[in-house]
């Protein structure tokens, strides 16, 4: 990793000209009859790095949002939360000070004067693919897209397969469901694929041999019951299924149940011992299912799922099957975790139960909607009874009056997802270099909800993509798309990663990532990135910063002037170019002592000309040689110039007097003269 230290502060040495506010102005304001006399401050300089909750931050405060916005450039922000380094969109000296503002930032409370010396990752310009890529927006291939495809709504299948293929048809559902599109935008489709066609009809698929649906599901089974229930699969979620057979419905869960193996439809032999949580019947998934086939299913009318209902079901005290059902109420969305409010009520709400990302697509946050499914078990948090509730179908809140039956033709089929760019008139298959992750790949690599989230993409995306390109050549660059998760949001993100021969590389971090400490002071209340320095060099031996300083001016005079070993001490430790002494810490202005050492340069001058001209020397040539020395990396930002300021003191032969110079950058490490005052006031 490449780092630039751009402004380089020696510890216990660099001091900070800081100012600060009224000392009465607060009290005057606020504290009407109480005396002056206190203020409550906080004036500190600090050194500090910035974290990955910081960073995240930065891509979700308010304010940079906005200015984002405005600027065009929202996919830049959101990138700097999944990737954790600034770019050539975001600038630090634009998105960093409402960081620092934000009351969740750690030193949000440091008052006028403060400084922050803040390390911080950025990148160059971004591709423009991965740009484009950052903070795409998602489709789900919805119930009634599979419908259009089919040209039925009662006869379809929930997956495109060969003879209506995915390929063929994503186009044209896009083409339906967005009207906004933009030429360049990409999208990712996420959807259900088969190798096989779906055979529509009364028995679209022929029963299997020795399959019958059992009455197990009885109101009388109890948990440590021994079972086996031949059913089908009415209700999926990410935790688990719905099985039913010709009695009733129970759930089968599993913290890791491999939702994406089972559809509506399928036909399902369980064994296993019931058990019970809070008040719900379930049966713990462990390898106890087996697939058979799979057949239409109708639903039985539903339940009114009032708030009486539910909050008389949360008073159960046996556990009870799973019951199937409709609410209606308002989708509050937070971070993952979806409820369904009833009105103003505070006592009872709906609890949408690991949905998968079909469903969570349709419930949006503030619309009232009237919800079908299967409802679980109740908890209770603060003053709500929590109702789960396994999602089957959404609707609009007049919920649908026949809710007529559907032939939903189940086939084996794999959830996908693909990468999908509008070219102005058509939506079309994003390029070959663009790679998404599929929710079969975040289960294989054990990440249960579907995203990465923290420094887990540098962790597994090199062997995914070793694994899907076994046989990829030197600088093969792929751009990768995955789910990204931080502050209770998931988005979609994009990083670049190269094959160098060996190992897959994060391009961008391998190649144009650096580590930068850059100032931000604050007066008048906003943060500003302002790298200047102000050095304070205390005259006398032994002063470890005037002994750094000088000695550097000496080194110099050595290393840069024709004859500058004459200027120099047999001690090496003064030079008499400028008459810099890093042993008395300060200039030695005594024109004796110039003549004494470079004879030669000196004698035909008078006293006066010895000393003006080791003054302009240290001024125009000397010190500005040694800043560039010293901070290297310091450099312009934007049409801002920093600054180093010197205090100082020299010596005459009969008193030692403060001064102070100021030099600027004018390019990366390369600095001007601006100001010397050699004699100051003691109180300036």
């Amino acid at each position: 990793m490449k780092t630039n230290i751009k402004n380089l502060l020696i510890a216990g040495g660099a001091m900070l000209a800081l100012a600060s506010c009224s000392e009465n102005s607060w009290n005057d304001l606020y504290l009407d009859g109480f005396e002056g006399g206190f203020t409550p401050t906080d004036v500190q300089t600090i050194d500090y790095t910035l974290t990955a909750a910081d960073y995240t931050r930065i891509a979700d405060n308010r304010f940079n949002k906005a200015l984002a916005t405005k600027q065009g450039v929202s996919n830049e922000l959101a990138a700097v939360k999944t990737q954790n380094y600034l770019n050539a969109s975001i600038p630090a000296e634009e998105y960093i000070p409402n960081l620092l503002k934000d009351s969740l930032f750690t030193y949000f409370a440091l008052s006028d004067g403060s400084a922050i010396n803040l390390t911080y990752r950025e990148a160059g310009e971004l591709p423009e693919t991965m740009k484009a890529l950052n903070g795409i927006r998602e489709y789900i291939v919805a119930e009634d897209d599979y419908q259009m495809v089919y040209g039925s709504a009662d006869d379809y299948a929930s997956a495109f397969s060969p003879s209506h293929s995915a390929s063929s048809n994503i186009p044209k559902v896009l083409a339906a469901s967005i009207d906004d599109a933009k030429e360049g935008e990409y999208i990712v489709v996420n959807y259900n694929n088969s190798d096989t066609d779906p055979v529509f009809g009364e028995t679209p698929v022929p029963p299997t041999p020795g399959f019958t649906m059992t009455s197990v599901l009885t109101p009388d089974v109890a948990p440590g019951d021994d079972v086996t229930i031949n059913g089908v699969v009415t209700a999926v979620c990410n935790a688990g299924i719905i099985l039913t057979d010709n009695a009733g419905s129970i759930l089968v869960y599993a913290s890791g149940f491999p939702a994406s193996d089972y559809k509506v439809g399928d036909q399902v032999i369980a064994t296993g011992t019931l058990s019970s949580y809070k008040n719900c019947l379930q049966l713990p998934y462990d390898d106890n299912l087996q697939k058979a086939s799979s057949q239409a299913y109708t639903y039985p009318a539903p339940k009114d799922l009032t708030p009486e209902v539910l909050l008389a079901a949360g008073k159960n005290e046996t556990p009870v099957l799973a019951q199937y059902g409709t609410m209606t109420g308002k989708v509050v969305v937070d971070g993952n975790f979806i409820n369904l409010l009833f009105g103003d009520r505070t006592d009872v709400r709906g609890s949408i139960y690991n949905a998968t990302d079909e469903i969570k697509a349709k419930l949006q946050d503030g619309k009232t909607v009237t919800l079908y499914g299967y409802f679980t078990q109740t908890s209770t948090s603060g003053t709500f009874t929590n109702c789960n509730f396994v999602v089957t179908e959404v609707a609009d809140a007049k919920g649908k009056a026949a809710h007529s039956p559907r032939r939903v033709v189940s086939v084996p089929s794999q959830n996908l997802n693909a990468v999908y760019m509008f070219n102005g008139s058509k939506w079309v298959a994003a390029e070959e270099d663009i790679v998404v992750v599929n929710p079969a790949d975040y289960a294989a690599m054990g990440l249960t909800y579907g995203n990465f989230s923290g420094t887990q993409t540098s962790e597994y995306l090199p062997t995914f993509l070793a694994q899907k390109f076994p046989y990829a050549s030197a600088e093969t660059e792929k751009y990768v798309v995955y789910k990204y998760f931080a502050n209770k949001e998931t988005t979609f993100a994009c990083s670049k990663w190269e094959f160098d021969g060996s190992k897959w590389v994060d391009a961008i971090t391998a190649d144009g990532i650096r580590t930068v400490t850059n100032q931000f002071v604050r007066n008048d209340g906003v943060w500003k990135l302002d790298p200047s320095v102000t050095l304070t060099l205390p005259a006398g031996r032994n002063q470890p910063l005037s002994t750094w300083f000088f000695q550097a001016c000496v080194d110099w005079v050595l290393a840069n002037v024709p004859d500058g070993a004459d200027y120099v001490t047999s001690y090496g430790n003064n030079d008499y170019y400028t008459g810099a002494s890093a042993y008395q810490g300060n200039i030695d202005l005594r024109p004796g002592s110039a003549r004494t050492q470079n004879p030669t340069a000196y004698a035909d001058m008078s006293d006066e000309e010895i000393v003006a001209l080791e003054k302009e020397r240290f001024e125009k040539e000397v010190c500005p040689g040694v800043l560039g020395v010293l901070y290297p990396n310091m450099d312009l930002v934007g049409d801002f110039a920093p600054t180093v300021t010197i205090n100082f003191y020299s010596y005459n032969g009969s008193s030692t007097t403060p001064g102070r110079i100021i030099c600027k950058v004018v390019s990366k490490g390369k600095f001007e003269f601006v100001s010397c005052n050699w004699v100051l006031n003691t109180d300036q």
